[in-house]
């Protein structure tokens, strides 16, 4: 008998044991510590209220975890992960976990349900269409060894105190997934690496990384000062004082331009994702 609940009462051991379990034959298996697990919670702002469990005899074997967050005036829930353990695949268990949790969300006034999904994952994009998801984006995900040497010694790096986000977006060619947006950057900002690049006393250019994951948040620089090496600048940077082997997640797949880029600096693209999305109202 399978029943389904939220997930409030799960402790992070049962989760992460089940979590583990369930991306051990993913298509990009990986594997997460408790620690590792925590720090996802909380920099995908994952609420247990939100998010469901499918039980075999009070086991969990499925679950759909779920983050939330008001984006330009709408109430959003994303999908930061689902998974079934592999004995107890095929039975529709993603689709009634979303049977049983839209209501709970509706009751909750969510405007849209999110998610990122591996392209060549075709099973699993064919059951979040019939659950009523549609694609919205294509993105890339880069990692590599950083290929970057400093060449323009005319601008001034340094550690950003305060996230300028006006200033940020301003740079911005497309607007970040929700494992890059701002809650989730301001959420690891103690663990970040944050750091600005500078005309003078201008800022023309930053980047936000993470050194427990190796991971770049975010970069970007000001239009009028592309094609400068700036953004060379900053990864030379983040390369010679942190990581040279680093990771770009769900950068979106419309810039040639960004393609060129990654490529020159040694990045490859390792997965392809379509980011969904499910209008609730």
């Amino acid at each position: 008998m399978i029943t389904l609940q939220t997930l409030e009462n799960i402790s992070i051991e049962t989760l992460l044991e089940v979590f583990n379990l369930s991306f051990s034959d993913y298509i990009v298996p990986f594997h997460l510590t408790k620690e590792q697990l925590q720090d996802k919670i909380k920099s995908d702002s994952v609420r247990l209220e939100f998010s469901v469990g499918a039980f075999e005899d009070n086991q969990l074997i499925a679950f759909s975890l779920h983050g939330y967050d008001i984006i330009d005036g709408f109430k959003v829930v994303y999908n930061a992960g689902t998974g079934v353990i592999p004995a107890k695949r095929g039975n529709r268990l993603t689709s009634k976990m979303y049977d049983y949790i839209l209501p709970i969300l509706h009751n909750n006034s969510i405007d849209k349900v999110v998610l990122e999904v591996i392209t060549t994952n075709e099973t699993a994009v064919k059951t979040y269409q019939n659950i009523g998801f549609k694609i919205i984006r294509q993105l890339n995900c880069f990692k590599g060894v950083l290929n970057t040497s400093t060449t323009n010694h005319d601008f001034e790096i340094r550690e950003l105190e305060a996230y300028d986000w006006l200033k940020f977006q301003s740079f911005w060619d497309f607007k970040p997934t929700w494992q890059n947006s701002l809650t989730a950057v301001e959420q690891l900002k103690q663990s970040n690496v944050s750091i600005g690049i500078y005309d003078n006393e201008t800022l023309i250019g930053y980047t936000i990384y993470n050194p427990k994951s190796k991971r770049i948040h975010q970069l970007a620089v000001d239009k009028n000062y592309r094609n400068s090496g700036i953004a060379r600048e900053l990864l030379a940077y983040i390369s010679s004082n942190h990581e040279a082997a680093i990771a770009f997640l769900n950068i979106e797949d419309s810039s040639a331009e960004v393609l060129k880029f990654m490529t020159g600096i040694g990045m490859d693209v390792y997965i392809k994702q379509y980011e969904m999305q499910l209008n609730l109202n």
